[in-house]
């Protein structure tokens, strides 16, 4: 079964980047995420394991193929924007309907990297793909929130 995510982002000049998603509700104007990666980690000496220092949040990186958005996310790119971006994570759940379960919310964002490529298109594995683009966040606060139970913590730069 697969899992779907869509990303939502408004700038601070340039309000809402919409996307090329054209399904009514929470996802109209959003942009389909293929993949994410994401990693935070605490420094740790290397013979004992305890931690050495403050966490480190690596950028927030997330695959989307080419749509009207580009050209606003390489403006933001290019200009330092400061950016809130939304990840919106569905599930389908047990009575078959497809649900929102968990988001990620970064605030006073930014990209860092935006890395625009295509895959071998003669490759049959590949015929689903097109023109793809990477896009990298880095943020000053970041929620995690589990819709079920409302499961949520933020990790806040400015106050820690």
């Amino acid at each position: 079964m697969a899992l779907t995510s869509y990303m939502k982002v408004t700038g601070k000049t340039q309000g809402q980047i919409k996307g090329d998603c054209t399904q009514t509700g929470d996802k109209k104007d959003t942009m389909l995420v293929y993949a994410l990666d994401h990693n935070v980690e605490i420094p740790k000496d290397t013979h004992t394991g305890l931690p050495t220092g403050q966490r480190i949040h690596k950028p927030f990186c997330v695959t989307k193929h080419v749509d009207n958005a580009s050209p606003k996310l390489a403006q933001a790119c290019c200009k330092g924007e400061q950016l809130t971006v939304e990840i919106d994570h569905y599930h389908i759940d047990p009575t078959g309907i497809e649900k929102k379960y968990y988001t990620i919310k970064m605030e006073e964002a930014i990209i860092v990297n935006l890395h625009s490529y295509k895959p071998v298109t003669f490759l049959p594995d590949n015929k689903g793909y097109h023109d793809m683009e990477e896009v990298c966040f880095t943020y000053s606060k970041i929620t995690w929130t589990y819709a079920d139970g409302n499961i949520e913590y933020t990790d806040d730069w400015k106050s820690s």
